[in-house]
Parts: structure tokens; C-alpha cells; sequence
């Protein structure tokens, strides 16, 4: 895309992150990041505000948490599981389970015969073996499913699925927008390093045309299919 502003602050250096994430700390209404490099303790603060009911999109890609030793937070975190039972499993692992009693009982009249046919002691013990593992079978099989749901928006791209899958194809691009009001283009990763250590770039743009384009822009990538989105059940 193409689009221009009147209204720039430029941020050049290290530690330049200071005034984005407060401005992402204090956001009325939405944040959307585009970034393919994450902190745990960056993400968590996307989590505290999806909490608040804020609208949060996120697009990155291959990883959802990179440096994540300076926060306890887990993909588990962004995560919400629904328990959905499934009537036709919960009979089937009754009449397992029901089956597998049956059978350990007949392997135990059958054993009351054995000391007199030593045929049937063998019968017995094969009985019983196939029932102990019926019976396993059907305890440790759930009559349910786990459903997974993101908190929030999040699209998680797998760098190595597009025309040519065995070079890299990374989204690389560094976007926030902050209530639809304020935007930041730059170098810097949503990280702990991106935004205190490494030697970056950021410009902040005020102009609402401008804000407007970029915002479209994020849509656009957030439901591209040039690259294979990664299922939640993959990046979880």
C-alpha cells in the first residue's frame, strides 16, 4: 500500500519503545500489532487489556511467545477451552466399560474350571487380558472434546508455506495502531528487545487518512491467504 502523513514523530535509538507502550498500556478502545517477533511480558499486557474489554488484534508468525523469561505468562493464557460433550462417545465407553466387566467375570468362571481342563485356564487368561485392556480403552477414552478460542484477535502465520516453502517468508513488519487515533511504523519488534535494547526505529504518525490506510492494511494481512494461517490447536 501507499499513503502519506503531515503529522510524524520520529524515534531513532535505543530504548525508544517508552511512549508506545504506554500509549498501548493506555488505550480507550483497540490495539492492533503487527509484529513477527514477540515478548511473553509484552503479550501479557495485550491480555490485561483484552480483560478489560478492549478490542485487541495480533498478527505474528511461527511463534506466538519468544522471550519469555521475564513473564509467567503461557499459551494457555491466551487461550479460552470449552468442554463439549459428545453423547454418542459417552455411550460408547459405557458399553466398553460394560463389556470389559462382563468379560473379567467370565474369565473368572471359566478360571473356577481350569483345575480340572488346562485348556480352559488358558482361555481364562486370555479372557481376562482382553478385558483389562478393554477396560483401559475405554477409562482413559474422553466422551468429550476441547474446543479452543484466542481471548482475542490473533493470527499466528507459518512463515515456510508460501511459493517457495523452503525460504522464509516473514511478515516483518512492525505496525501498532492505537485506538484508530495513533500508529507507529518502524524496526521495532513487540519486544523486550525491539523496544529497550536494540538500535531502532519508529515513526508516529497522527494523521487520520493516513491511520485509516494502515488500519485497512492490517485487515487485509489479518484475513490474507498467502500464507497458511496456523491453526490455534497447532500454536497452542
Amino acid at each position: 500500500m501507499k499513503t502519506s502523513s503531515n503529522h510524524n514523530d520520529i524515534y531513532i535509538g535505543r530504548n525508544i519503545g517508552q511512549e508506545l507502550i504506554k500509549a498501548i498500556k493506555s488505550a480507550e478502545k483497540s490495539v492492533k500489532i503487527v509484529s513477527p517477533y514477540l515478548s511473553a511480558s509484552y503479550v501479557k499486557e495485550l491480555v490485561e487489556l483484552s480483560k478489560k474489554g478492549k478490542d485487541v488484534t495480533l498478527i505474528t508468525c511461527d511463534k506466538i511467545i519468544g522471550e519469555g523469561r521475564y513473564s509467567d505468562l503461557t499459551i494457555k493464557d491466551l487461550v479460552k477451552e470449552t468442554r463439549i460433550d459428545e453423547p454418542n462417545k459417552k455411550k460408547s465407553r459405557k458399553r466398553g466399560l460394560f463389556l470389559g466387566l462382563i468379560l473379567i467375570l467370565s474369565s473368572l468362571v471359566l478360571f473356577s474350571f481350569s483345575f480340572s481342563f488346562q485348556i480352559v485356564l488358558f482361555v481364562s487368561l486370555g479372557l481376562f487380558v482382553i478385558a483389562v485392556c478393554i477396560l483401559i480403552y475405554y477409562y482413559f477414552k474422553k466422551p468429550y472434546r476441547l474446543v479452543y478460542d484466542p481471548i482475542f484477535r490473533i493470527k499466528v502465520f507459518d512463515s515456510t508455506s508460501g511459493a517457495k516453502p523452503w525460504s522464509t517468508e516473514l511478515i516483518h513488519s512492525k505496525i501498532y495502531i492505537i485506538d484508530e487515533k495513533l500508529a507507529y511504523l518502524g524496526s521495532a519488534n513487540f519486544s523486550y528487545s525491539g523496544f529497550k535494547m536494540h538500535y531502532e526505529s519508529l515513526i508516529e504518525i497522527q494523521d487520520p487518512r493516513a491511520i485509516r490506510d494502515i488500519s485497512k492494511e492490517v485487515e487485509h494481512l489479518y484475513f490474507s491467504k498467502d500464507l497458511r494461517e496456523k491453526p490455534i490447536e497447532e500454536w497452542i
